[in-house]
């Protein structure tokens, strides 16, 4: 993959197609919201499970974009992340 900076992502966010960068319409409907500056969305959970109202994190999710329109949001408020180690690997 290639290494792309904040103007890449500037550059790009009005015309990347969400559905190319994500793996679940309900990540690209998160992912909507954040770039739309969705005031509703103010609590987000980045999860390896698949929970209603969550970004599931699976093959095919672009964490640079995600990170992106996480850090341009001005009404998310909370961000969560859980479950991302493998069974037996977590910390005491």
């Amino acid at each position: 993959m290639e290494r792309r900076d904040y103007e890449y992502y500037e550059a790009n966010a009005a015309d990347i197609s969400l559905e190319d960068i994500t793996s679940s319409e309900d990540n690209v409907e998160i992912l909507r919201r954040l770039r739309d500056g969705d005031d509703t969305l103010t609590h987000l959970t980045l999860d390896s499970e698949r929970w209603p109202n969550n970004f599931h994190i699976g093959e095919g999710d672009d964490l640079g974009w995600l990170g992106y329109f996480i850090g341009k949001s001005e009404c998310l408020h909370n961000l969560h992340i859980w479950n991302f180690l493998p069974d037996g690997e977590g910390g005491s």
